[in-house]
Formats: C-alpha cells, structure tokens, sequence
C-alpha cells in the first residue's frame, strides 16, 4: 500500500505489512461468510430443470468471477495510465503530508510488481522477472510505453493465476515472498486481496490525475455515439441465446423426448421438437437475411431427421444461433429496412431479425413450462 503521511522508513514498512494483514483478516471473514451461504444453498430441495437453467444462466466459478474483477481493473488502471501525460509520470503530491510517496510512476509498478508476486503465489511459483524490493517493481522499466507495457504484462500473468483458483478453496502456507507472514492461506484469498489492493491504488492514480487538471476517463461525460443497429440486434440474439442454450442444457437427455399429456395437448411438440423447431427458424432466418435460400427442413422448420441425441441437438441450437450472429453482423442502418421481395410477413432484414428473437422466446416460455 503507498504511503500517505510522512513516516520513517521502518514504521511505514510496518505499517504497511500491518494492513496487509488486517485485509488478511477481512477477506477470510468474508469468505467464511460466503462459504456458509453456499452450505446453505447445498442444503435447498432440488431445483427443477427450468430453475437449473437459471441457475446455470447466471452462476460462474470462482475463476470467472476473479477473471471478471481483474479484466474490470485492468481496463481501469490502464486507462488512467494512458491518460496522465509522459512527462507527468515522476508527479508526486506536494501540498500537504505527502512526503516519502509514489510518483504517479511508482504506483503503477507498484500494482504490476504485485500482480506478479500474487499471481506466482497462486501458481506456486517464484515471481518472474526483478519486482524490485517492497515490490517497486522492474528497476529497467522507466518510460511510460515501458511501464504500460509491464502493467499489461502483469495483468496477462495474473489472470492466468486466477484460472487456477477452484471452488474447494483448499489451504496452503503463504509463500515467504508475501507480506502476511507465516500461517495458512488459499487462492480465493491472495486474488480478493490483490483486487482490494489494485482499487486502493487506482483511487490514489485518480488523485493524481485530478491534481494535474485532467478529469479520469471514468468520469468523463459519455460520447453520445450512434449505435449500429448490427450491435443493438446482436445484443439481443446474445440474450436470447444465454436463456435458450442452458434451458435446452438443463433438460436431461431421457426427457428430450417428454410432451405434455394433461389437458388439451393433443398433438403438441416434445422438448426435442420444440429446440429443433426454434433452431430451425434460427437457421432460415439467417438465411433469408443473408440472401440465401434456406434448406428444406429449415423451410419446414423442423430441423434435419439426423439430429435426434441431445448432443446433437443443442450444437444444432448453438449452430443456428451462430448463424445469426453472422447474419446481423451484415446489417446496416441503410439496408435494414430495404425490402428483399420475400412472400413471408417479414420482408426486411430488420423484421427477419426481430422474427427470430422473438421467436425464439416464444418457445423459449414453452420450453420452461415443459421442464417445471
């Protein structure tokens, strides 16, 4: 953590190990926390397939959600750096009780160089490369290519050490190269720790920045940019997909071939019928949007006779929403609404894309009931 007041050198150094182990502290109550409420949604009645559709939609390991808080960081912090002028990277505050801190340089090689000793803490490794004593980071690192070079580098090492954090959160002893000290820790906890320490020194790059008049990129007022309307129609098939491939996921192979029987579903698809149907629309819409004509069982929209197991199945449905990325990704805001001379009720490519999104969630709702 940098310094914030003057301190002699030894103080500041136990001070900053003292902090070290108090967010220690915090992160295993936290954690602690979190394993007693993952205990108790062990201890739930089994969902049905439609809820483990849901839950399959929105529940990620713990790898992916450090991923997702590292790529965050790292947008962030390089955008700061990116943003403080060359030779304004030897700026240290002045006004005030700023003696014996970073410059705006030394707090970004300060972040890299613990990217670098976390990461090796997590892969159980040494630290590549000189991070510097009281992790100051590569001595030969100087200009601001060469310290946003190695802030990327170090984030590129880092979240590779977060694809090797599980869920069993399993102990180990804290590597010697580490300022906790001796005693247990785990993977979960170094990584949780690295993002709280990266955010701490963000807000000190932010200050800095402001302290130079130049407003962080976080806050600056958006552009008010046009938005392709490929983009807006490719946002929608990418959300119709994260509901519709796990949905068709959940169901266990035995009941692909379910279709209800009480009441007045005499003659109704069963659950295969039904991903076949709607990923055959996929198919024929992509088609049409394209200019091309589509196949005989798209046209029918019932999906090829030879794909019947539902491992073919849901890569037919994966396919057909494929098909539609590529698709709208031909869409312009000047041809969207062209007429293409189709003998359908959808005669733009516009209406050919809004056809199969909505589409697709109409069956959508129907397979759901069918999993209840």
């Amino acid at each position: 953590m940098a310094g914030y007041v003057s301190l002699p050198a030894q103080t500041f150094i136990s001070v900053r190990f003292a902090l070290r182990s108090l967010m220690k502290i915090s992160y295993s109550v936290f954690l602690a926390l979190l394993l007693l409420y993952a205990n108790g949604l062990q201890s739930q009645p089994s969902a049905s397939p439609h809820q483990a559709a849901q839950g399959a939609a929105v529940r990620h390991t713990n790898s992916q959600e450090l991923d997702y808080l590292l790529v965050r960081l790292e947008s962030r912090i390089l955008a700061v750096a990116n943003a403080m002028p060359a030779d304004k990277y030897a700026f240290v505050p002045v006004a005030g009780e700023f003696k014996g801190v970073r410059s705006f340089a030394e707090q970004l090689k300060h972040i890299a160089a613990d990217n670098y000793l976390d990461g090796a803490a997590v892969l159980g490794e040494k630290p590549p490369g000189n991070v510097g004593a009281e992790e100051s980071g590569s001595a030969d690192v100087k200009t601001k290519a060469e310290i946003i070079a190695y802030v990327k580098d170090s984030f590129e090492y880092v979240r590779r050490a977060a694809q090797h954090v599980d869920d069993h959160n399993e102990t180990f002893p804290n590597p010697d190269f580490l300022p906790y000290g001796p005693g247990m820790t785990t993977r979960m906890h170094i990584l949780l720790a690295n993002i709280g320490h990266t955010n701490d020194h963000y807000g000190q790059l932010v200050e800095y920045l402001r302290m130079n008049g130049i407003v962080p990129p976080e806050s600056r007022p958006l552009p008010q940019a046009h938005l392709p309307v490929m983009e807006a129609l490719d946002f929608w098939i990418t959300n119709t997909e994260s509901e519709v491939v796990p949905a068709a996921d959940a169901m266990p192979a035995e009941k692909y071939s379910f279709a209800p029987s009480g009441g007045k579903f005499a003659g109704v698809r069963t659950f295969a019928q039904q991903v076949k149907h709607l990923a055959a629309n996929n198919y024929r819409m992509a088609a049409y949007i394209t200019g091309k004509r589509p196949t005989q069982d798209q046209d029918s929209e019932t999906g090829p006779d030879e794909v019947r197991s539902k491992a073919e199945i849901v890569e037919y449905l994966k396919g057909s929403f494929a098909a539609l990325h590529q698709a709208v990704a031909q869409i312009d805001d000047q041809d969207m609404l062209q007429p293409l001379g189709l003998r359908l009720r959808q005669d733009t490519r516009l209406q050919l894309t809004i056809d199969a999104v909505a589409h697709s969630y109409d069956h959508y709702g129907q397979m759901v009931e069918y999993s209840a």
